[in-house]
């Protein structure tokens, strides 16, 4: 009989031997790894043309997004000049932030900027101004004497050529929206025009939604990143739904010529909606964070260690930090995210199919540049959704010139879904072709929308009827 010491014996030994080659294994697999990673890819063809932006078309005093950066400007001051000297001390302090990964650029607030006065309290976005504004007309008359030159800002943005963002582009970039309460006060203004009894208000009232209607295409329309893209189009839902309903209203005044259909309820070329442009402005915001890393690695930045971590674990941390910069490769990451965009920007198209979700880790080609796959399976979900909505939008658009047109060529309810079928140009989503949803009972059309509705957003409108007869 054996004894059991030397069982024991056998096992720990055979043990020892297993971890032992199981050690032996990780470090040759490591080896492996790090000597396949010795080595950058060059940038491809595709990555040098993303990170040169197309060139600025405008003079500052014609770009709607320096208007946008200035608006709010001191009282009686150029909101172009302040927009511009915005713009230039972020661009100045951006080159300070690729030396310190950790440094973050803020803007103090300006105690000379011109605030609104007041606050707009009346409906939320999701339900009518056309209906809901008239209650509060005095509200809304003081509000707007209050705020005259805010309110005189937002009119003269109209006047604008286009836009293209002059910051660089980085998660820091000076934000172009209109501040809190400029927008709704200037739909209030509209209903209150268009629903008055004089037909020259009614007339200008009409004149400036088809305004702001161009101003804002001018911003989906143009190069810009996703957050304007965004913006346009919330903006553009409001002037369509205002315009919806004001369309559903018998009594209100809307020009039904054989050529005013272009004016009062615009069809935008389908290529304005597909902001698959804006991939190219977030490629170039990733790639100034790849070089923010790409110089601590270079420079030696390690984040500061807490004061309580011992001197073993600071050496840890910088061995592990260097070891994860080996497994970074720049030029390939930069080259995958390219590729990326590449992918998506094609998916954006009307009727494409949705891309496939990136999946680094199903190949043994993920050893190579593990750390940059990683970053981009983290970044390009970010990226997914954004077309869905700008379509959405887009369909929103046709459907009120459904409605539009139902009133210009008084179709009768029963005669609707007829009518719908004849013209599928304006009532059916133009990414995946589904129909619009005639409810002749509840009288209303709705979207049949690719992404989730929100953020004040509704694609449904009622359709306009005669004024009965007194």
């Amino acid at each position: 009989m054996i004894p059991l010491r030397h069982i024991v014996g056998r096992i720990l030994r055979w043990a020892g031997i297993g971890v032992g080659s199981l050690i032996l294994l990780a470090v040759i697999l490591f080896a492996i790894a790090y000597a396949i990673n010795m080595r950058d890819e060059p940038l491809t063809p595709g990555t040098l043309a993303l990170l040169q932006p197309p060139p600025n078309p405008y003079r500052p005093e014609e770009n709607l997004y320096i208007a946008l950066a200035g608006f709010e400007a001191p009282a009686g001051e150029s909101v172009v000049a302040y927009g511009q000297a915005r713009i230039d001390r972020y661009n100045a302090h951006l080159d300070a932030l690729l030396r310190d990964p950790m440094a973050v650029p803020t803007e103090r607030p300006d105690p000379r900027s011109l605030q609104f006065k007041g606050t707009f309290e009346f409906p939320p976005p999701a339900n009518s101004y056309w209906n809901e504004i008239p209650a509060h007309r005095q509200d809304i008359e003081k509000l707007l004497a209050d705020n005259r030159e805010l309110y005189e800002r937002c009119l003269a943005l109209h006047q604008l050529a286009g836009y293209f963002q002059t910051a660089r582009p980085s998660i820091f970039v000076p934000m172009a929206y209109l501040p809190t309460n400029v927008r709704p006060l200037f739909l209030a203004s509209v209903v209150l025009r268009m629903r008055s009894d004089d037909p020259r208000r009614q007339q200008q009232a009409l004149a400036d939604l088809e305004d702001d209607l161009r101003l804002w295409r001018v911003m989906l329309a143009a190069d810009g990143s996703f957050l304007s893209k965004m913006v346009a189009i919330s903006y553009l839902h409001a002037d369509e739904q205002l315009l919806a309903d004001a369309i559903a209203d018998p009594h209100a005044s809307i020009p039904v010529g054989a050529h005013d259909a272009q004016v009062v309820a615009p069809l935008f070329p389908l290529d304005d909606w597909n902001i698959g442009g804006a991939y190219a402005g977030e490629f170039r915001v990733e790639q100034m964070i790849l070089e923010q890393l790409r110089y601590a690695s270079q420079s030696g930045w390690t984040l500061p260690a807490p004061p309580d971590v011992g001197r073993i674990e600071r050496w840890a941390a910088r061995i592990s930090d260097r070891i994860g910069d080996h497994f970074l490769q720049f030029n390939a990451t930069q080259n995958l995210f390219a590729e990326q965009v590449d992918r998506l920007r094609r998916a954006a198209a009307p009727a494409a199919a949705r891309p496939r979700p990136y999946d680094p880790f199903s190949t043994i080609r993920f050893i190579y540049n593990p750390v940059g796959k990683i970053l981009a399976s983290i970044a390009v979900p970010g990226w997914d959704g954004y077309a869905r909505r700008a379509w959405d939008g887009a369909a929103f658009q046709r459907l009120v010139r459904l409605s539009y047109e139902i009133r210009r060529q008084r179709i009768d309810a029963a005669g609707i879904a007829s009518f719908m079928k004849q013209h599928p140009e304006w009532s059916t989503h133009p990414s995946d072709g589904r129909s619009f949803l005639w409810d002749s009972a509840a009288g209303t059309i709705r979207v049949q929308t690719l992404g989730k509705e929100g953020n004040g957003r509704v694609f449904f409108v009622h359709v306009w009827r005669p004024a009965p007869q007194n």
